[in-house]
């Protein structure tokens, strides 16, 4: 059994979905990939990666919780919320970030780190939503967590491209049920492509 572990904030944990337990991405991926898996929901809403944000998601249950787990896949999908102004500061969130990534590498399961550029933005009503900034994911987050990956030497997904609209999602920032299962579909695409990792994918 591979186990994998989703971390994130609420896009992750599926705010705004009636059902998140089902509809939520993680929930659809173990649809998708079936018995041999077995993927956990990690997400908490408005993480941040950054320690000393409104919410850092060191700093919550569901961290801990991640890491006594001991996966055999990480997913990590933070960064939406660090592009709030009282919590965006590049040097500090490629420090946390690293930090945060660097946890999990370090896990006795020697896992299978994935690092996930969050989905876009988006201003549906001209103005920033929950103090999310477009721009700041854009000029900031996304190439930071780029670079972190290529000096890890760890797989990245970009999902930058994923939604080109907010018609996935009303407020802007949470997707929906079909948005919910595009990004599902999206990181299954990119594990189903890397199958030879693990064999029971492979099959």
């Amino acid at each position: 059994m591979i186990r994998i572990a989703c971390i994130g904030d609420s896009i992750t944990w599926g705010f705004t979905l009636l059902n998140p337990r089902k509809q939520s991405y993680p929930a659809l991926l173990q649809e998708m990939l079936g018995v041999d898996y077995t993927v956990r929901n990690f997400g908490y809403n408005d993480a941040s990666a950054r320690f000393d944000a409104d919410t850092p998601y060191v700093k919550k249950r569901v961290y801990r919780l991640s890491l006594s787990w001991n996966p055999d896949i990480v997913i990590i999908m933070l960064g939406t919320n660090d592009t709030k102004r009282q919590n965006w500061d590049p040097e500090i969130f490629r420090r946390d970030y690293s930090k945060l990534v660097d946890s999990y590498l370090q896990l006795p399961s020697k896992p299978r780190v994935i690092l996930v550029a969050p989905i876009r933005i988006f201003l549906p009503f001209k103005v920033p939503i929950l103090g999310l900034y477009p721009e700041t994911m854009e000029t900031g987050v996304r190439p930071a967590i780029l670079e972190i990956a290529a000096e890890k030497e760890l797989e990245v997904i970009d999902l930058k491209d994923l939604f080109t609209d907010s018609a996935y999602m009303m407020d802007g920032v949470h997707p929906q049920r079909k948005g919910a299962k595009m990004m599902a579909e999206a990181i299954f695409a990119y594990l189903h492509l890397c199958g030879d990792v693990f064999p029971a994918m492979a099959e």
